[in-house]
């Protein structure tokens, strides 16, 4: 059985990639290496529109797992773009150091808290 929803199991291969928070996703790709970062751009690139399609056709909350996967991996391509067409880098100099960096909804869920929309 896929970890993604039906059409997207061709995804498998950068499942290490759909992590629950937005410091998670920058370690990854922090941890990846530029040729690694690229081939996780390059897969999710196309697909995107039909992804974000998919999950549109939910609510947040009723996300099945796989959706919830599927989200997660989209949420990685933040980082995956901004380090291919903004930086060029996995870890610019310019950039503040990872251990600095705590998203205010990630520290939310750490606190059991959640954001209402």
């Amino acid at each position: 059985m896929s970890a993604f929803p039906d059409g997207f199991q061709h995804l498998e291969p950068f499942a290490s990639w759909a992590l629950p928070t937005e410091r998670a996703r920058h370690a990854k790709k922090n941890a990846s290496s530029m040729a690694e970062v690229r081939a996780f751009y390059d897969a999710m690139l196309p697909i995107l529109p039909g992804a974000l399609d998919h999950l549109n056709g939910y609510a947040l909350n009723d996300l099945p797992a796989p959706g919830r996967r599927l989200l997660d991996l989209c949420l990685a391509m933040v980082e995956a773009a901004m380090t291919i067409e903004n930086f060029g880098a996995v870890s610019p100099p310019f950039l503040m150091p990872l251990e600095r960096f705590e998203p205010v909804h990630d520290s939310w869920k750490r606190a059991g808290l959640e954001i209402v929309r």
